[in-house]
């Protein structure tokens, strides 16, 4: 590698290279912000007589091959940007001295500078040598475009790359309107960057381009991951991998969105392959290195199995956000749930997805358009219940994790597990699907006008009567319509129809779901009067042919009566859209029992196991079972390759298969604990890969404990308030017990915090020694509680007269103790030590 400051046009117009944007490039990106940002660094350092600007690092790398053009190509690892915004600088420098005439009127440069120079052209050769420059994908044409134009305005700019096309523009303008413009291009003169070379097959380009901080448009997500997947290949082989295989992936997700989508699709991928371990939003790109580094993908040929996996996620991606080609009754609750606009569930939906496209036998058709309209009722009657989407995120990552480990063992029915997974969480407030009850309640007593689904809420009970031909409701020619209108107190025809009690009738039943209806009228109908409205030609509720509002047609008024009567039967309706299955509780007493169970922090995969050495292609697995025999292999792949050529990348699904050959009866079972090689389970072996990786489960309760409360306390040293309440000591005590001491102010009382890992909960208590202290506290019982009230966990008092030595106020939740979730669980012990301690501001 040589480094070295270099003036930046003497590099552009250096004519021993040619430089070339490789295809994991991003495409041109740059705004009129950036444009301006280079634009003022020019005029400020052209309006001075002396020095230069420093403008970042260019990082290119010499192919080493001599093209047929003759040229040698040097490709930008770093500085892209910012060299073809330069060079579209230099176009309009070019273009305004053509049209300005050149040196005759006072101009320092000249057309046939900039030209016949080399600093956009070389003008000794044809072809793509002629260039000086050449982008990447959709960029190339353009920018050939614009220096064909140039050289001959007769050619026609190719329109592809707008912010090419718009960035040119916005300089031209600003030369058009400048006083001087010679001060724009003495500024380029001296703008100067870092010249770093690399030297091909031994500097390694990803690391250098990591770890790069040029001024500019920062880099995606997206753009890091494709230039890791691409930059690490032979510079032959990036065009083919590109074409071939990573533009798959940008036309899957779209390739007039993916700039926009790519990153929130990325990290829903890397949600589903890490369940239940959450993905961390600000650290996607080392979960996808790891995933990468850890599965074996960056050997040889193996990039490209890892870009198809992506590229048939972002098929379910786009099928989910962006009604993708499909199954129609498929893509019809996609949407539905899409509207709902809780993106937590597209790892989940994806799973799903993907387990039913693998055509796995656990999954059929019909079970999947019935998880999907569970999915869609377990969302929306909490949105009607008003139920905090808080923690979704990972309660959707343990149900995704409990689904892949019932198919790997492949003991119990998918379907119903799932049903579990979603009803069995009444006891946790935040995790529960309302009830028939509490969803009927809701959906009779809100005001539905401001509730944000009232839209889909009422296209959905309207489509459930056209279920082979729904109405597009996407198309914005419907809105929603008070029948009783806004402003029917203002009207004598509307108050004589609602009666003496008018004025207390209307604001308890103006935003009833039984006021509301869909129209393509709105504005026609308006604030008219019920007869207005019904007999209007165009419009009127006699001619409405929407079946949510037939009530429309022979109603002779519109009153508190036949708004209830109508709310009644929407909401008869709407259980029966949005059900809650029934299962038996039994049932969801097996899989609550199952959840307990331990759920690996990170899904291990034949891959994993071949990376890390305990499998390997070629080894041979058999059947541990003493009732059915079976062989297997290993391949290059890391898949397993039954005897009769059959491959699959799990183990639960070879046995399942080999089992279906051989007649059993069942064809479920954990594949893991079928196979074996030479007497070892699969089993085994992922057991010994979670214990080298510092799996938490095969650590003793106290190690565990001891790393739970070192972290609370390097969690509480970064909060100010924290400290300035606590101080520090507490980080001195023993932490392999279940509690820690917080001492208090206040003689005879004590604060502490609790962790109980084994029956899943976190307390923080108040301790009283001296009972009459306590009896006093009891008297400002309403104000701690008041002060609790938007505190999680249940609040919980001893009884004053109580048979023991102390007296106890607690504050507890329920709390899973898996290491993801630590955080979270510091966040709220953190918060309630604070607030238990403001609240003995009432001990006396």
């Amino acid at each position: 590698m040589n480094a070295g400051p270099i003036l930046l046009l003497s590099l552009i117009a250096d004519m021993s290279k040619r430089f070339v944007v490789p295809v994991y490039q991003r495409p041109y990106s740059w705004e009129e912000e950036q444009c301006e940002q280079l634009w003022n660094d020019v005029l400020t350092v052209g309006r001075h007589a002396q020095g230069t600007h420093f403008t970042g690092s260019v990082v290119w790398i010499q192919d080493g091959t001599m093209g047929a053009d003759g040229m040698t190509s040097a490709f930008i690892i770093d500085g892209q940007q910012r060299i073809t915004t330069v060079n579209l600088l230099l176009a309009a420098l070019a273009d305004y001295s053509r049209n300005h005439g050149n040196q005759a009127n006072g101009l320092q440069f000249s057309y046939e500078e900039l030209i016949g120079t080399g600093y956009l052209v070389n003008p000794y050769r044809k072809g793509e040598g002629h260039y000086r420059l050449c982008l990447s994908q959709g960029d190339h044409d353009t920018y050939k475009s614009i220096i064909d134009h140039l050289e001959d305005p007769r050619v026609q700019i190719t329109e592809e790359s707008r912010r090419l096309v718009d960035n040119l523009k916005w300089f031209r303008d600003r030369l058009a309107n400048l006083e001087d413009p010679n001060s724009v291009w003495a500024g380029l003169r001296r703008l100067e960057v870092v010249s770093i070379s690399l030297t091909q097959g031994q500097d390694n380009p990803q690391v250098i381009f990591e770890s790069m901080n040029s001024t500019g448009k920062d880099l995606s997500t997206a753009d890091l991951v494709r230039n890791y997947v691409l930059m690490g290949q032979s510079i032959e082989a990036q065009e083919g991998l590109y074409q071939h295989h990573w533009r798959k992936i940008e036309e899957a997700l779209g390739v007039d969105r993916y700039d926009d989508v790519f990153d929130d699709f990325l990290y829903d991928w890397l949600a589903v392959i890490n369940a239940p371990r959450p993905v961390v939003a600000k650290k996607v790109y080392r979960f996808f290195k790891e995933y990468v580094t850890e599965n074996g993908y960056g050997e040889g040929d193996q990039i490209i199995e890892l870009i198809d996996q992506m590229c048939k996620f972002a098929g379910y991606y786009s099928l989910i956000t962006a009604n993708s080609e499909g199954d129609s009754e498929v893509n019809q609750l996609l949407n539905r749930i899409e509207a709902l606009n809780i993106t937590v569930t597209n790892p989940l939906l994806m799973a799903l997805l993907d387990d039913y496209q693998e055509g796995d036998s656990f999954l059929s058709r019909d079970d999947l358009l019935h998880m999907l309209k569970l999915v869609e009722s377990y969302l929306f009657r909490r949105i009607v219940c008003r139920i905090s989407s808080t923690g979704l995120n990972k309660f959707f990552l343990s149900v995704i994790a409990s689904l892949r480990r019932i198919r790997d063992d492949g003991s119990s029915d998918y379907r119903q597990a799932f049903e579990a997974a979603l009803l069995g969480n009444g006891e946790t407030s935040h995790r529960m699907m309302p009830d028939d009850r509490q969803f009927k309640e809701a959906l009779l007593s809100r005001d539905f006008y401001p509730f944000t689904r009232c839209y889909y809420m009422l296209a959905t009970l309207e489509n459930r009567h056209h279920p082979k031909d729904p109405i597009d409701f996407s198309s914005g020619n419907y809105t929603i319509e008070h029948i009783l209108p806004q402003n029917a107190l203002a009207r004598k025809e509307w108050r004589q129809m609602l009666g003496p009690d008018c004025e207390k009738i209307f604001p308890d039943h103006i935003n009833k779901l039984g006021n509301l209806t869909l129209t393509a009228y709105n504005s026609e109908l308006s604030d008219a009067s019920f007869e207005e409205k019904k007999h209007r030609i165009i419009g009127g509720y006699e001619n409405e042919y929407l079946t949510i509002s037939s009530e429309l047609h022979e109603a002779k008024t519109w009153d508190a009566q036949s708004i209830d009567a109508r709310t009644d039967r929407l909401v008869k309706e709407a259980l029966e859209v949005w059900p809650k299955p029934k299962i038996d509780p039994a049932t969801i007493d097996k899989y609550k029992s199952d959840r307990q169970e331990s759920i690996p922090a990170k899904t291990v995969t034949l891959r994993m196991l071949g990376a890390s050495g305990l499998l390997k292609p070629g080894d041979r697995l058999g059947s541990l079972s003493r009732k059915y025999e079976a062989n297997a292999v290993i391949t290059e792949k890391m898949l397993i390759r039954v005897s009769n050529g059959h491959e699959f990348d799990s183990p639960s699904p070879a046995a399942s298969y080999v089992l279906k050959l051989a007649g059993a009866s069942s064809s479920s079972i954990n594949g893991w604990k079928f196979w074996g090689r030479e007497g070892t389970s699969l089993d085994d072996f992922r057991s010994r890969y979670l214990v080298s990786k510092g799996d938490m489960d095969s650590l003793d309760r106290s190690t565990v404990r001891a790393m739970f409360w070192d972290g609370f306390a390097d969690f509480c040293a970064a909060r100010d308030e924290f400290t300035a309440a606590f101080g520090s000591a507490f980080a001195k005590a023993d932490h392999t017990r279940y509690y820690l001491s917080f001492g208090s102010s206040i003689p005879g009382c004590n604060l502490s915090a609790l962790i109980g890992m084994r029956d899943k909960y976190t307390t923080v208590e108040f301790l009283f020694h001296d009972p009459a202290q306590y009896a006093n506290f009891l008297e400002y019982k309403s104000k701690v509680e008041s002060d609790f009230s938007s505190r999680e966990g249940d609040l919980d008092w001893d009884d004053k007269d109580v048979d023991k030595k102390s007296r106890h106020l607690t504050l507890t939740r329920r709390t899973d103790y898996k290491q993801d979730q630590w955080d979270d669980i510091y966040r709220w012990l953190a918060d309630a030590l604070l607030k238990m301690k403001s609240v003995s501001k009432y001990v006396r």
